[in-house]
């Protein structure tokens, strides 16, 4: 039997005694900032859209004030402060002048946009109208200029370390004031070498997936089905769902647009031409780029979803997703996925291992949809990823008020923290939160963390 129970498995996130104090009740005022790339607007373009949306709604919704920093595009229910557009930077900054400074347009756009959002977010700061700032841009301007707030600045991390981040992070390791989640215990171990952070898992709209909790639709005991969806490109490995597929005799249901066209002609379309050449009834059926409402229709009619990717995702928006459904997963252990994704949701094995990945097609058939969809409920939704959220803002402020402030990596021994440390009170654990994340209210397939 390979349904292994991995070690680092999140069951739950204990959040005993959470906003005990007079904050609880108090409505917050936060400035969220999102990354300049793409409007924070459906349909998403990726996780880092989809997830300051949902956070935004909700803590509206929720009662709190909402400033949101993003696109002059974006759709929000918080109060959006539209950032500098391109012609505005164009209008004031001379057409070479970027050049002067050894950096690209686009980075000297980035550079001065990020720099009008933190001044506009300190002078309403020294006006007393916000409590709370937090970063998603994963920029080094704020999450350097961030230190005027101190620990009442927060930045999430959403992706690996690429070169501008690790800018920002060799300078903060030698000390700040400024506080860090992470979407993983993978992700805050992959940041531990820099700086400490809480987690607060992703979250999706669960309730805008129906799910399949019975049987797959429209199939029967002998007719299975399995579902792989997503980027096609190299580090989602497409072609390795379709070899296992081959050699386990398994139909295999495709979707997603050709992100790498190079690896889809090498990798994917012979192994799609050799299957409609060999076979009477052809296993795999590329269906192209599909809705959200299309993945849900699919996944409820798999037997399984088949999660392939070959780099360490931060959190795993597809694995939420299914569950969601009711849909069980056959995964690789890469990233965060042993993270969401626990025994009786589905079977996670070694990268690249084919011979576990194929004896898991016996053993899924085994697993409880309805497990799956409260594993998503519990564990995955946007009210546990708010709640999460919320519980670090109430106990920031708390400590802002109360006590001196918390000693650096350079001064103290490095701690990683999640949640369950905070020490907040009162939410149930069964409520509280765990990537995305791009699971959610409009998850389509151009999500980049898929």
């Amino acid at each position: 039997m390979i349904c292994a129970n991995p070690p680092h498995f999140v069951d739950s996130v204990d959040l005993d005694n959470t906003c005990s104090s007079h904050l609880a009740d108090k409505p917050l005022r936060i400035a969220i900032i999102a990354h300049c790339l793409y409007p924070i607007a459906q349909p998403h373009a990726g996780g880092l859209e989809m997830i300051p949306q949902l956070l935004c709604d909700e803590l509206v919704t929720q009662g709190h004030d909402v400033l949101l920093y993003a696109d002059k595009d974006s759709r929000t229910q918080a109060t959006l402060i539209p950032m500098l557009t391109r012609t505005e930077f164009d209008k004031t900054v001379h057409a070479n002048e970027h050049e002067a400074l050894g950096m690209s347009r686009e980075e000297m756009y980035q550079y001065v946009l990020y720099q009008h959002v933190l001044r506009d977010a300190i002078e309403r700061d020294e006006r007393g109208e916000i409590d709370i700032v937090h970063n998603h841009s994963l920029h080094h301007v704020p999450m350097l200029t961030g230190q005027a707030f101190g620990s009442r600045f927060i930045t999430t991390f959403h992706t690996p370390i690429f070169p501008q981040l690790r800018l920002a992070l060799l300078t903060l390791r030698h000390g700040t004031k400024t506080q860090f989640t992470a979407v993983s215990q993978h992700q805050q171990r992959l940041f531990s070498e820099y700086v400490s952070s809480h987690v607060v898992y992703n979250g999706i709209d669960v309730a805008s997936f129906t799910p399949n909790t019975d049987v797959p639709v429209d199939a029967g005991c002998d007719d299975e089905v399995y579902f792989w969806y997503g980027r096609i490109c190299p580090e989602k490995g497409t072609h390795l769902a379709m070899q296992y597929c081959m050699e386990a005799g398994k139909k295999l249901i495709i979707a997603g647009p050709k992100s790498n066209e190079d690896y889809f002609n090498e990798q994917v379309a012979p192994l799609l031409s050799k299957d409609r050449k060999n076979k009477a009834q052809p296993l795999f059926d590329y269906v192209g780029h599909v809705t959200k409402d299309e993945v849900n229709r699919y996944l409820c009619q798999a037997t399984a979803m088949l999660f392939t990717s070959t780099w360490d995702e931060p959190y795993g928006l597809t694995l939420a997703e299914s569950l969601a459904c009711g849909t069980p997963i056959i995964g690789f252990d890469v990233g965060a996925s042993a993270e969401i994704v626990t025994p009786n949701t589905g079977i996670i094995v070694p990268k690249e291992d084919k011979k576990a990945f194929i004896q898991g097609f016996t053993e899924v058939k085994n697993l409880s949809r309805q497990a799956c969809r409260k594993r998503a409920i519990q564990f995955c939704s946007v009210t546990t990823m708010v709640k999460g959220y919320l519980a670090l803002y109430i106990k920031t402020l708390e400590k802002s008020h109360q006590t001196p402030p918390l000693a650096t990596p350079e001064n103290s021994p490095l701690s990683l923290n999640t949640l369950n440390n905070l020490n907040i009170s009162n939410t149930s654990q069964q409520q509280l939160t765990p990537w995305l994340g791009a699971d959610s209210e409009a998850t389509t397939l151009t999500q980049e963390e898929r």
